[in-house]
């Protein structure tokens, strides 16, 4: 992974909410209607003026109108996930269908959610019939986050137009308060449907402390300093995954980790310990660069389509 590199791919704060249609709030969901015959949903928020919580970024009109004719314009329409996939999850058996008929409402986005015949029998059950409850139930707990390619000349150019003689950027835009930098978009990757209130209560850009809580049991684990694999709620990604890669590396580049007192490879409780080359095995690696095991280039692309 190369963190000088600029990330691809963007993730937008939660747009919530499902647009009442004419007639009662039913119409608003259709269960045999879309172009599969596998149910529909009307209206749904894709993306809403605002600041991108968490990522420095605001949301203005352009972008909102930006987002509208990328989903009008997609001709088989931009595919709608169940939840972002994860780290070390590839998003297969969260496809739902696909969003069409792209809008501007106001200051949102919306479009309508055509369900795959198949997103009601993945892995993970009927994930069609849950969201279609959850946006007739109760249509406020909809919520929803486009992945996007950002346009960094426009971009730049908008923070260029708008910054004084000193390189200040001011926004234009009196609701952008922190004078963010505007987001425009290249092209429109996916729409994900999140589960805001139950599996996700802060939305995509949860700041609680179960977030570094994770990581720590998580990377205690995948090191091998302890052996209880640890429950992950926030962070979604397969600890014993997430443990035979970090060992794997380890082992090709001939390291282990030793405590203060310079033994052992798991040191007590409390201890704090370092990783060290290996002074036997680290000559045996080839001086020269190597290229990326698969499954590191793998996670590489994850994790940087991942960034907001």
């Amino acid at each position: 992974m190369d963190l000088r590199r600029p990330t691809r791919f963007f993730r937008t704060s939660v747009a919530r909410g499902v647009a009442p249609a004419a007639g009662t709030a039913a119409a608003r969901v259709v269960r045999d209607g879309g172009d599969f015959g596998a149910g529909l949903i009307r209206g749904f928020s894709m993306i809403t003026v605002g600041e991108a919580v968490g990522h420095g970024m605001w949301i203005d009109d352009v972008m909102v109108e930006q987002t509208a004719a990328a989903a009008a314009a997609a001709r088989l329409g931009v595919k709608v996930r169940f939840t972002h996939p994860g780290l070390s999850g590839d998003g297969l058996g969260k496809f739902l269908g696909r969003a069409k008929n792209g809008r501007v409402d106001g200051q949102q986005a919306r479009a309508d959610v055509h369900f795959a015949r198949a997103a009601h029998n993945t892995p993970d059950g009927d994930l069609a019939t849950y969201v279609m409850d959850l946006a007739e139930e109760d249509p406020e707990a909809f919520a929803a986050s486009i992945v996007f390619k950002p346009d960094r000349k426009a971009e730049e150019q908008f923070v260029a137009d708008n910054s004084d003689e000193d390189g200040e950027f001011t926004s234009p835009d009196p609701r952008n308060t922190k004078h963010l930098f505007h987001a425009r978009l290249a092209a429109l990757r996916a729409v994900d449907a999140v589960d805001q209130p139950a599996a996700n209560p802060d939305g995509l850009f949860h700041v609680g402390q179960d977030v570094p809580e994770e990581a720590d049991a998580l990377m205690s684990f995948a090191h091998g300093l302890c052996d209880e694999r640890p429950e992950l709620v926030s962070l979604d990604v397969d600890p014993d995954r997430v443990r035979g890669f970090v060992q794997r590396w380890m082992e090709y580049h001939g390291l282990v980790i030793r405590g203060q007192d310079g033994l052992g490879q798991r040191p007590p409780s409390g201890r704090s310990a370092a990783i060290h080359p290996d002074p036997v095995r680290s000559a045996a690696i080839h001086p020269d660069p190597v290229p990326l095991p698969a499954e590191l280039a793998r996670l590489r692309d994850e994790v940087e389509a991942h960034i907001v």
